[in-house]
C-alpha cells in the first residue's frame, strides 16, 4: 500500500488537478499521500483491483461503476478547504459519470523517473485487457494524459468540465470492442 500510495502522490504531484485540490506546494506532499491513501483503500473496498509494474514505477486503480467515493473520515488529516474542493470535485465527477456498467481507471500514475516510456500506457493495456467484455471510463487530468488514453481507444464522453475556479477534465469512454 505503501509503494502505491507513494507512486501516485509523486505522478500526481504537479497535476493541474491535483494542484489545485491541493495548492500549497509543500502542504501537497503531505495532502497528496492522504488522499491517494484514502482512494486506494476506498478502491480495494468496493472490489477494484490495483495494478503495479513489477518494477513498482506504475500503478493504475480500478473501480467498478459507482462505488468509487471514500467515505468522508478516510480523509482525516487534510485541511477543510482540501477537503471542500474535493467534495465539490467528487460531485462534479459523480454528475458527469456514466450511467451503466464500465470499469472505472480512476488513477494512472507513473513515477517521474519512468515517465514518457510507455510504461503507463502498458499497464493500462493489462488492465483493458482484463476487463475486455466491459467498458472502461476515466476523467483525463491534463491534454498530455488525454493524448495517451486516446491512443489506447478511448474517446472524448462529452465535454470537459471544471469545479468553479479548477482546471477541466476530459471525461473519456472506451467501447469493450476495442482490440489493441
Amino acid at each position: 500500500m505503501d509503494t502505491v500510495v507513494d507512486v501516485l502522490a509523486e505522478a500526481f504531484h504537479d497535476d493541474p488537478v491535483s494542484a489545485w485540490v491541493f495548492p500549497a506546494g509543500e502542504r501537497r506532499a503531505v495532502a497528496q499521500r492522504i488522499f491517494h491513501r484514502a482512494v486506494l483503500r476506498g478502491t480495494l473496498a468496493a472490489g477494484g483491483h490495483v495494478d503495479v509494474t513489477g518494477d513498482l514505477s506504475a500503478a493504475v486503480l480500478w473501480t467498478p461503476a459507482g462505488e468509487e467515493d471514500p467515505d468522508g473520515d478516510a480523509f482525516t488529516g487534510l485541511t477543510g478547504e482540501e477537503v471542500g474542493r474535493l467534495t465539490a470535485l467528487f460531485e462534479m465527477m459523480t454528475e458527469h459519470a456514466p450511467g451503466g456498467e464500465y470499469h472505472h481507471a480512476q488513477f494512472v500514475g507513473v513515477r517521474k523517473n519512468a515517465q514518457r516510456r510507455g510504461i503507463g500506457a502498458r499497464l493500462l493495456k493489462h488492465g483493458l485487457d482484463r476487463y475486455g467484455a466491459v467498458p472502461a471510463y476515466l476523467e483525463a487530468s491534463s491534454a498530455e494524459s488525454a493524448k495517451l488514453y486516446r491512443r489506447l481507444g478511448f474517446r472524448d464522453h462529452g465535454p470537459a468540465f471544471a469545479v468553479e475556479g479548477g482546471p477541466p477534465m476530459r471525461p473519456m469512454w472506451r467501447e469493450p470492442s476495442i482490440c489493441l
